[in-house]
């Protein structure tokens, strides 16, 4: 039995693994909530000034309000809007700042 180092290259000449050009990838991943962020940031885009948007915790599949945060942190810096967070037993609350 060859060792590691005394195998054949496979196709291409890697030993290990294929390769694929960098350009061909996807640059972004789809997160588990990506539809729920999707409305939510829509609702930001056109929300006034002065008012939050209200996403109802039962609404929201069991992500905690921690986990929620951060990915709407993610998503609003992506979008560039600056946004402030709280929350309530019921809700969750979202606005531009």
């Amino acid at each position: 039995m060859k060792n590691r180092d005394e195998q054949a290259p496979r196709k291409g000449g890697f030993p290990n693994y294929g390769r694929t050009l960098v350009a061909q990838l996807k640059k972004s991943r789809k997160g588990k909530h990506h539809n729920l962020l999707l409305k939510i940031v829509e609702d930001l885009h056109k929300s006034q000034s002065g008012f939050a948007v209200t996403v109802p915790l039962e609404s929201i599949g069991g992500v905690s309000v921690l986990n929620l945060r951060s990915a709407i942190a993610r998503a609003a810096s992506k979008a560039k809007i600056s946004i402030a967070t709280s929350s309530d037993d019921e809700n969750f609350y979202v606005w531009k700042t």
